[in-house]
């Protein structure tokens, strides 16, 4: 996983973390969202010149976690105490992406060369900023 500008300056100063949670909300993401250790971690994450376009928060099939599409990449972030997980996925491997609803309860589904990336949400304004962005961005200009 290559290193980012925060990852290597350490914590991230008070500025950088208030426009990442901005970022955030103006994506869809909730109050419940901003209180979640994945969004904590975030700006450890995001470099100074990257910004957030989407995001979707909930369950996957390992526990809850966050898939948070940027302006450069797509980072799937799973937090919990002791214990940190994330992954750092370029545009150009992504080859499918899926957002299904039923009722309250959406799916959204990120297909890679390495993997795939299955969150349920509630959010669905969330997912759907989220999805857009990603296809109008990138799916529909290959």
């Amino acid at each position: 996983m290559p290193v980012t500008p925060q990852q290597s300056a350490g914590t991230p100063s008070k500025s950088h973390v208030e426009r990442v949670n901005e970022e955030l909300r103006a994506a869809g993401a909730v109050a419940y969202n901003m209180l979640l250790p994945e969004t904590h971690y975030l700006p450890h994450l995001i470099g100074e010149d990257e910004h957030i376009m989407g995001s979707v928060y909930r369950r996957y099939k390992d526990g809850r976690g966050v898939l948070v599409a940027t302006d450069k990449r797509i980072l799937f972030i799973d937090k919990k105490p002791l214990f940190t997980h994330h992954d750092d996925i370029a545009y150009r491997i992504v080859s499918g992406l899926t957002r299904t609803r039923i009722g309250p309860i959406g799916t959204v589904t990120l297909r890679t060369r390495e993997g795939s990336y299955q969150i349920r949400t509630f959010n669905q304004k969330n997912a759907k900023n989220f999805v857009n962005h990603i296809e109008n961005e990138y799916l529909n200009k290959r």
